[in-house]
């Protein structure tokens, strides 16, 4: 934390050393402008150094009304929270070529992350090299701006839920409960095979990438980047492989920001695009494996309406165990900007499959955990099939910038599977199908942008 918080002054201060030197060997013509436009600007007129400042403030409330036939899940979940409060440091250094990003987030609990710290220099519009901190290119949900989201926050099939707190090694209060391993944006079981939404996060590493085109022409892009690891942090690597990832889009009818959800332009024309991602990766601890995925998404824009569609797999190969263990997931979210640039109203559909084709002995090996639910007599063993919600929001834009109210109404569906041919513990222990978990949740959302 310290070190991030002196990473960031080092990199203003000497921001501002380089406007100082530069204003005195020019006075006249490097002199400093300072002035506000969707944050706070600082500016030499020959344009060769600039800085802008953004926050974020989220603040919100969720209450889960919870299936207490799931173990765990007994008491309702309420829940005021700070989900995102944050700092953006960005701009160019000596020339608009050199670019940089630097986001921290303040944490509840006194503490600082740095989420982004990535700095980029454009050779070409068709090469650009940047390197440090950031989102891992991949997929179309997580790639979507936090201050931008349609609904109150992401889909399941990110893995939001808001439910995720606490000691992950302790039961409760966690979604979806009952034995399984953490589910959320970011979570690996000890194992190493992954129990959250099916993006890959953030790590450090490098990325190539490129964009050609306009927003009102055909436009095409790509990232291509090499990375520490799937949602790591830290400085050392588990072993001597890296994680690839590419992200390659196609707009035919002009480039669609994918940072925002929704279409608050009201876009004239239609406009539509397709995005297609792929990732490879491999560790050594503590297992052997091999991992990879895909990813496939499509979005559209016209006259206030907004189409997001998203399909996701991916596939582990551990080396110890005789079965891969495959994941995949979909989206669909509509909206539609009832008064332009004020009133939102959303749908959204969202599935992920945390263990495709799942059986005991693969939700053990993998790490996933066997839920337990209620059958009216004691606790028995469950096997998880999918987690499902049917969501609906209206935001009203407040004055200014992104600033808005937002409120989303939730089903939250986990259904389960049987396994006739279960072994526990060396003895033959068939699992039936258990019936549906079904949770409702509300959330209310107060956001503010400068």
């Amino acid at each position: 934390m310290n070190r991030t918080k002196a990473v960031l002054v080092a990199l203003l201060l000497l921001t501002a050393v380089s406007w100082a030197v530069a204003e005195e060997e020019e006075p006249a013509k490097n002199s400093l402008r300072v002035f506000y436009d969707r944050g706070f600007r600082l500016e030499t007129n020959d344009g060769r150094f600039a800085l802008r400042l953004n926050g974020l403030l989220q603040v919100r409330y969720t209450y889960v009304d919870y299936d207490p036939a799931i173990r765990y899940n007994q008491e309702d979940y309420s829940n005021f929270y700070v989900r995102r409060a944050r700092l953006f440091f960005t701009g160019h250094a000596g020339s608009p070529r050199f670019t940089y990003l630097f986001q921290a987030q303040l944490e509840q609990n006194q503490g600082l992350n740095a989420n982004d710290l990535w700095v980029e220099y454009e050779f070409s519009d068709l090469l650009r090299l940047g390197a440090g901190r950031n989102k891992v290119s991949y997929g179309l949900e997580f790639m979507n701006s936090g201050s931008a989201l349609g609904m109150v926050d992401r889909s399941v099939f990110s893995g939001e839920t808001d439910i995720d707190v606490g000691d992950p090694t302790l039961p409760g209060p966690r979604y979806p409960g009952g034995g399984t391993y953490r589910f959320g944006l970011n979570w690996s079981a000890p194992t190493g095979f992954a129990t959250g939404g099916l993006n890959l996060y953030r790590s450090q590493g490098i990325q190539l990438r490129g964009q050609r085109g306009t927003t009102s022409t055909p436009t095409i892009e790509y990232q291509f980047g090499i990375w520490q690891g799937r949602g790591t942090t830290g400085l050392s690597n588990g072993g001597n492989n890296h994680m690839v990832a590419i992200r390659v889009g196609y707009y035919p009818r002009g480039f669609i920001d994918w940072k925002v959800v929704g279409d608050p332009d009201d876009t004239p024309d239609l406009k539509f695009g397709v995005v297609g991602s792929a990732y490879t990766n491999s560790e050594e601890n503590p297992y052997i494996y091999d991992e990879s995925g895909y990813n496939f998404a499509a979005l559209a824009r016209y006259r206030g309406w907004s189409l997001d569609l998203e399909w996701g797999t991916e596939s582990y190969d551990y080396e110890v165990f005789t079965d891969d263990f495959d994941r995949q997931g979909y989206r669909a979210s509509l909206g539609w900007f009832v008064v332009p640039k004020q009133f939102e109203i959303r749908a959204r559909y969202a599935e992920i499959t945390r263990m495709v084709d799942p059986t005991y002995q693969k939700a053990v090996d993998s790490g996933l955990g066997i839920p337990e639910v209620w059958n009216g007599d004691a606790w028995t063993s469950a096997l998880e099939r999918a987690i499902s919600e049917v969501s609906a929001a209206v935001s009203y834009y407040l004055p200014g910038w992104r600033n808005k109210v937002a409120v989303d109404v939730s089903r939250l569906e986990r259904q389960f599977a049987a396994d006739p041919d279960a072994v526990i513990d060396g003895q033959a222990a068939p699992i039936e199908k258990a019936p549906d978990q079904l949770d409702y949740r509300v959330r209310l959302m107060v956001q503010l942008v400068f």
